[in-house]
Parts: C-alpha cells; structure tokens; sequence
C-alpha cells in the first residue's frame, strides 16, 4: 500500500516553512496515479503557502511496481556518498518483505522484482522509463557509456547527471540534468539498435556489464557522482 506522512519542510526561495505530504511508500499498482504523477514530475511537488512558487521535496521512499517488475528503494540525492549503506539497507527491506525472510507467497513475488536502490528524481524516473520500455538498465548504463566515452565535453561530476530523459521513435534521448532543479540541457539520441548490439554480443560487453550491474546500485556514473 502507499503510505503518507506530513513534515514541515522549508521553501527554497523564501524560507518559509509549509507542511508538505511526503510518501514512505509507493504501490504503483494500486495507485497508477501515483507513477504517472512521478513520470510528468508532479509528484511531491507543490507551491510555497508565501511566495508561491512550486518547489519539490526530496524523495526518500520504496516503489514497487509489479507490472514492470521493480521494488526500488529511493534516496534523496545528498546520500549519494553513502551509496552502499543506502543499497544495504533497500536490500535487507527488500530481503524481509520479498526475499529470504518472507513468507512463501511473498517470496514467490519477490522473485518477479528487481531490487534496486537509486538516489533523486532523475534517477528514479530513467529506471521507471527504461523498464517500461523494455530495456535492460544494465544495458542501458552500457551504452550511455559508450556514448560519452566519444563526446569532447563532460560535466563537473556531482552537478549534473547523465539520464534517460524519453523515446522518440526508435531513439532513446538522454541528457545532463542538472541536479539542483532538474532542468536537461545537451541532449543525445542513443539509437534503440545500439541497446539491441549490446545485448546480442555479450562476451564484447561482459566486464562492463559485471562493474555497472554489480550490486543494486546500478549506474555507470555511481562512484563518479559520490566524489
């Protein structure tokens, strides 16, 4: 189920305090309204009780979404550096309620969901596309790799991630999505038959596939975006 709590959290532009509706837990099945609002960047998302303008509160909650096969354990973008005590933690939730300390019938559900432990929005929303899309993340985090290995210009680290941003036709369009608001700039189509080369030559792409799937955190840019 989805299960909300209210916190008192501080406007960005005035410093106004506003009581804000926070998620501990999202079950997207159940509230498809919940993934949209997520997906179109509604969710969390309201306007100062002072000034007005919108602002977004950090997310820090589960998502599971059985009909593309996620459980994700979500963290506010500050925790980055504590990725792997974030990923142990989603695991050991994801171990007592789907896995190993389950009961049966919530195991057998478990066994239909990938673990993974993300860290903000842009993040959490490349994971939801990628699968409804029917693409691999691992695979994708392999070919945004093979992409900016051949571009001149890269990004201050930490400031600005690389993300899938949407489809156009056969093209995955990703983009660097500046980490304090969100905005894209730089975008790059990533052809859907390169993501098809790499799953059809496993050997070529094996010890790239074993860095960036090892674990739950799987994201080429995990170590470079902790520094």
């Amino acid at each position: 189920m989805s299960i909300f709590r209210t916190i008192e959290a501080h406007c960005p532009a005035c410093g106004t305090p506003v009581d804000f509706e926070v998620v501990y837990s999202v079950a997207a099945d159940r509230r498809p309204d919940l993934r949209e609002a997520i997906l179109d960047g509604s969710f969390q998302r309201q306007p100062c009780t002072s000034c007005g303008k919108p602002f977004r509160a950090e997310p820090e909650f589960s998502y599971m979404d059985i009909a593309n096969g996620l459980y994700i354990g979500v963290w506010p973008i500050e925790k980055r550096a504590q990725w792997q005590e974030c990923a142990a933690r989603t695991q050991a939730v994801f171990d007592e309620m789907l896995g190993s300390g389950a009961t049966p019938d919530a195991q057998e559900l478990g066994r239909k969901l990938q673990p993974r432990a993300v860290f903000g929005w842009a993040a959490l929303l490349e994971k939801i596309r990628a699968r409804m899309a029917g693409i691999d993340d691992r695979t994708l985090e392999i070919a945004k790799a093979a992409v900016l290995r051949a571009s001149d210009a890269m990004p201050i680290p930490g400031e600005q991630e690389f993300r899938l941003l949407r489809m156009e036709g056969d093209d995955l369009v990703c983009a660097w999505v500046r980490t304090s608001d969100g905005t894209a700039q730089d975008a790059r189509r990533i052809p859907r038959k390169l993501i098809a080369d790499i799953d059809a030559d496993a050997a070529k792409w094996n010890a790239l596939r074993e860095s960036v799937g090892e674990g739950i955190v799987v994201d080429f840019q995990r170590d470079m975006l902790a520094a």
